[in-house]
């Protein structure tokens, strides 16, 4: 009896090895962060509004429309100034909707027209190589807002540029945590079908659901086929060596239209501490299969993900490595990527200095490691608009 627990137990470890990636992690950490470090490049800036305004950017850029008054959060890169610029518009003449069914109050991340710049490893549990591009995607965000101030619709407009994961089928998708929401319908400019790899919704004529059967936190899903948007190629990586050619990508937008007008933009945060007090959203990505989800550091995971990676990260259950390395970075510009096995503290040299020095020197508004760059390191044979 003995001898077939043993064997038993052999085999059971063998088939859950072969179901995770052990990571190795028998080497010296490129990098010395702090615990402490927590990795944001973006934050809520408090505003507040004493009649119908604007909201701009240093650069003129609009971060927010028509803002009936208030106080909000406006989340924009740490280093962002912002400027109120009052609007010559009576309050008794704005509505919910302007002529021709157009809003007018909004809010936008990072600005109107702007892409922010995210990137995922897709190697969570191990480490990986450290060069941010499995997957990465510029992301503008758009809430529409009623005359009160309330969030009618959120818009997620997603611009693929490259893949670097060895994944055939990858998903990306919205984790609302915190403060209950409810969804009335989601909408979007691509396929729905494109979902299938990953997520079950129930298919309307011309909306779906967000993902079925969740609990503790809603989920909708952006795609679950994240190759698709890219130009037919038979190679496994897409835009990540400067020796390929370029393949062009297609830009979608999802639409969240919440189901009713008792969500104030003031509840809403974006990457930022889960809090019960709050509207939580949260990026995610999932690569292979629907349990294996990448977050950023410190936000949830779903239900349907397998807690049984977390036993290479112990004890840390918050997405980053036991030596605080993460799995998703996100910069409110519009940044080129790193070239495939080019790591990005290496293609830009004050990653490091962000991760190490500047995280100790108490300025916790400084998030432009972007500058300087290696370009030798970093893909050009497409330019989306890139900061630098």
């Amino acid at each position: 009896m003995k001898s077939t627990s043993y064997i038993t137990l052999f085999i059971t470890l063998i088939v859950f090895t072969s179901c995770f990636e052990v990571p190795d992690n028998n080497y010296r950490s490129p990098l010395d962060v702090p615990q402490s470090f927590d990795w944001k490049t973006i934050e809520g800036k408090k505003v507040i509004i004493t009649q119908f305004s604007s909201v701009f950017d240093e650069n003129g850029d609009s971060v927010a429309s028509l803002l009936p008054v208030g106080e909000y959060q406006l989340f924009v890169g740490k280093s962002t100034s912002l400027n109120i610029v009052p609007e010559p518009v009576p309050q008794s003449t704005i509505s919910t909707k302007a002529g021709g069914g157009s809003i007018k109050n909004r809010v936008y991340f990072p600005a109107v027209g702007k892409y922010a710049t995210v990137m995922f490893e897709d190697l969570f549990p191990s480490k990986g190589d450290m060069d941010m591009n499995d997957i990465v995607f510029g992301l503008n965000m758009q809430y529409d807002l009623d005359n009160q101030g309330r969030v009618s619709v959120i818009h997620f407009k997603i611009q693929p540029r490259c893949v670097g994961s060895s994944y055939d089928k990858i998903g990306l998708a919205v984790n609302f945590t915190g403060k209950p929401v409810e969804v009335k319908k989601v909408t979007r400019t691509d396929n729905v079908s494109k979902l299938s790899n990953f997520f079950n919704v129930d298919i309307k004529n011309g909306w779906h659901s967000p993902e079925l059967n969740n609990t503790k936190s809603v989920v909708v899903p952006l795609t679950g086929d994240f190759r698709s948007y890219f130009e037919y190629s038979p190679e496994l990586f897409f835009n990540v060596r400067n020796i390929d050619p370029p393949l062009a990508t297609t830009t979608f937008t999802v639409s969240i239209e919440l189901n009713s007008n008792s969500y104030p933009y003031s509840d809403f945060s974006f990457l930022d501490s889960v809090t019960t007090e709050k509207i939580c959203l949260d990026v995610f990505a999932v690569f292979g299969k629907r349990e294996k989800e990448v977050h950023f550091k410190g936000q949830l995971a779903t239900e349907r993900f397998n807690t049984s990676y977390f036993q290479y990260t112990l004890p840390k259950r918050d997405f980053t490595t036991i030596d605080n390395w993460v799995w998703a970075i996100i910069s409110d510009k519009s940044l080129r990527h790193p070239l495939e096995q080019k790591k990005i503290y290496n293609a830009y040299p004050n990653f490091k200095t962000w991760a190490e020095v500047w995280s100790r020197s108490g300025d916790n508004t400084r998030s432009d490691w972007y500058n300087p760059k290696i370009i030798d390191s970093l893909y050009t044979r497409i330019n989306f608009n890139y900061y630098n």
